[in-house]
């Protein structure tokens, strides 16, 4: 699908603008992929993400691999993602398992190890614990409970160019098998006036329906939320209920999380705290972009606090630069 850029020749008059096709470049894209998607770790799930390790060394029996990039998400599962240029290999599929099994091995006190000496090459984390690190990416305070790791994994493959026998299996092991295995397509386009384009296709993701590990072994919260209202709904509804529609009230995750448990008992904790990253205007990991969701409802305050956002609030505040 061809890309273009909407160029404008009259001013501000948007009915004057020219569509400028963006040809696709013939960059190293594999090389660029993990440079891209290591600096915008967002990208990828569209949640926060924290990445632990980049070309990781694994062993898988007497055989050495080397895993693209391995990370976790606000509920402590692991994120394993395999990149290709070109048109992903059938040994993609293969290799990506391989690293599933690895990682699904791996224990707290391992996982923390790979993550700190990962760490080492980042500044924005460098001398910081695994531990502050998930705290500051998933805006945890260090009275929230620390989620157990490892629990499930997400698993993705991303290449120029999917094939449809590799997006049939990961269909196939997703809706059949429980496995959360992500197939995404990834193109670069450049304007003749050098400006760069990437566009993401999902061919396999969360609109196919999976039964993860934690949900085959329990009834979990999604099940639930299938019969009543959904999660973000839950959430909006206790929000309202806390600020009664002022952007002026600041509230926490714990005073949200305790309206819920009202008439929700077993409301997950870390289910809230996915659900308002998702919903965040702003991100306050280190280097990130300060808008990142255009269509979010809350606004991050400071560390754990939040009101809601009124992007004429923050303008006139003068709370973020945004970029044109």
């Amino acid at each position: 699908m061809p890309i273009y850029k909407l160029e404008k020749s009259d001013g501000d008059d948007i009915s004057k603008a020219k569509l400028v096709i963006a040809e696709e470049t013939n960059l190293e894209l594999e090389s660029h992929l993990e440079d891209w998607f290591e600096n915008s770790p967002r990208a990828l799930t569209q949640h926060p993400l924290l990445w632990i390790g980049r070309q990781t060394n694994a062993s898988i029996g007497e055989s050495s691999i080397v895993l693209d990039l391995l990370g976790v998400n606000a509920e402590g599962n692991l994120v394993v993602v395999e990149l290709k240029r070109d048109e992903a290999p059938r040994v993609a599929l293969a290799q990506l398992l391989e690293y599933a099994a690895w990682a699904d091995g791996l224990s707290d006190a391992r996982i923390r190890e790979v993550a700190e000496a990962y760490f080492k090459t980042r500044g924005v984390f460098q001398g910081k614990t695994f531990e502050d690190a998930f705290r500051e990416v998933f805006d945890m305070l260090e009275t929230d409970e620390f989620p157990p790791l490892n629990q499930d994994l997400r698993l993705f493959i991303v290449a120029e160019q999917m094939p449809a026998r590799i997006v049939d299996v990961c269909r196939y092991l997703r809706t059949s098998h429980g496995m959360d295995l992500n197939c995404i397509d990834v193109s670069a386009f450049q304007t003749e006036a050098g400006e760069m384009f990437v566009s993401m296709e999902t061919k396999v993701g969360d609109a196919d329906v999976s039964t993860s590990k934690t949900q085959r072994q329990s009834d979990s919260q999604t099940s639930r939320w299938s019969e009543d209202k959904p999660v973000k709904q839950v959430l909006w509804e206790a929000v309202q209920k806390l600020t009664k529609g002022n952007s002026d009230v600041e509230f926490t995750q714990k005073e949200v999380l305790d309206v819920i448990l009202e008439e929700y008992t077993h409301f997950n904790e870390h289910t809230l705290r996915r659900q308002m990253g998702e919903g965040r205007v702003n991100d306050p990991a280190p280097n990130h972009c300060s808008v990142v969701n255009p269509d979010g409802k809350y606004w991050w305050v400071k560390k754990g606090v939040y009101r809601l956002y009124d992007p004429e609030k923050i303008k006139s505040d003068k709370e973020v630069d945004l970029v044109e």
